[in-house]
């Protein structure tokens, strides 16, 4: 990102992608919101458009991979936990 604006420009076509979505009743997820800013991206009215989608949809490819690399971890933190809570043993 070159500043905050650029930053707040992406929040805002990352919201609209989603609200999209909504609109069309269509799943929210990764995939889908990946293929609705490319969506955006070739259909930007101006250059800045343009420029803020792909900023966009960067931004959320490499969220998602860093998400990935965290949840490996968590998903194993979260088995350990669950398997604590699940056991009704009481001892008194």
């Amino acid at each position: 990102m070159k500043n905050s604006n650029d930053k707040q420009l992406c929040d805002i076509a990352i919201g609209d992608a989603v609200l999209e979505l909504f609109n069309q009743d269509a799943p929210v997820s990764r995939t889908t919101l990946l293929a609705q800013l490319e969506k955006m991206i070739h259909a930007g009215d101006t250059a800045e458009d343009v420029r803020v989608a792909k900023l966009a949809l960067a931004l959320v490819k490499s969220s998602s991979t860093a998400d990935n690399a965290e949840k490996s971890e968590e998903n194993v933190v979260s088995f350990m936990a669950k398997n604590v809570a699940a056991d009704d043993s009481t001892k008194h």
